[in-house]
């Protein structure tokens, strides 16, 4: 056997050992599949949510005896709750849905709850093509030692280039994600029964999170008796 392709036998040998040896006495962490979510960082963002809000409440009500005036109930106040109130209205009207300006009996009720994570996970815009790239390229090394420099260099420059594509169709200011999370309900109801209800989850800067909720700035306040 040639001195060179001794080495990855060796890291492969106890690469399985180890494996083989190691017992778990708890269910293994596993991640889920790969997903997508939006980042809110505009008002135009709340606007999108707002359309798309008053799209599906339109297509609910189409049809129903209920088609009176709904009424946009007003929610907490906080930047994001009067404005999205604004913007609600405004897409509601535009999608053929009647507001009125007092309560009808068919209430359009909304609602964002922060959620924030205290777990440390790295934020930053990765390049995951390009790291994908040398991991490959790592693994081949164990098999294709002859040839992993030219694997190294050939899939970084491949993943180098779509990973810069994919900059510039996103660009950097998505920021990656964050563990702080909002999550937006809406819900019309009548007679206190739900004819239609909504959830929306958002990541958001940790800096961005008082817009959403007027008493929550992020401090901690100490209660004591009088």
């Amino acid at each position: 056997m040639k001195p060179r392709s001794v080495l990855p036998a060796l890291l492969a040998t106890a690469l399985l050992s180890a494996c083989a040896t190691q017992t778990l006495d708890v269910p293994r962490a596993e991640n889920y599949p790969l997903s997508a979510q939006k980042k809110a960082r505009a008002v135009h963002h709340w606007d999108v949510l707002a359309e798309d809000v008053a799209g599906r409440i339109a297509e609910k009500l189409q049809g129903k005896a209920e088609q009176q005036a709904v009424y946009v109930v007003p929610a907490a106040d906080s930047a994001f709750h009067l404005g999205f109130r604004k913007l609600l209205i405004s897409q509601l009207l535009a999608k053929g849905v009647e507001v009125g300006t007092q309560p009808t009996g068919l209430d359009v009720r909304f609602d964002a709850q922060l959620v924030r994570h205290h777990s440390k996970v790295a934020n930053s815009v990765q390049l995951k093509a390009t790291s994908l790239a040398a991991g490959i390229a790592v693994v081949r090394d164990l098999t294709f030692q002859h040839s992993a420099v030219a694997y190294t260099l050939i899939g970084l420059a491949a993943a180098g280039g779509y990973d810069a594509a994919n900059l510039a169709l996103d660009g950097a200011a998505s920021g990656g994600p964050t563990r702080t999370e909002v999550l937006v309900t809406t819900t019309v109801e009548a007679r206190q029964r739900y004819l239609a209800s909504s959830s929306d989850v958002y990541y958001i800067e940790r800096e961005d999170a008082s817009l959403y909720s007027q008493q929550d700035d992020g401090r901690s306040w100490k209660v004591v008796g009088q």
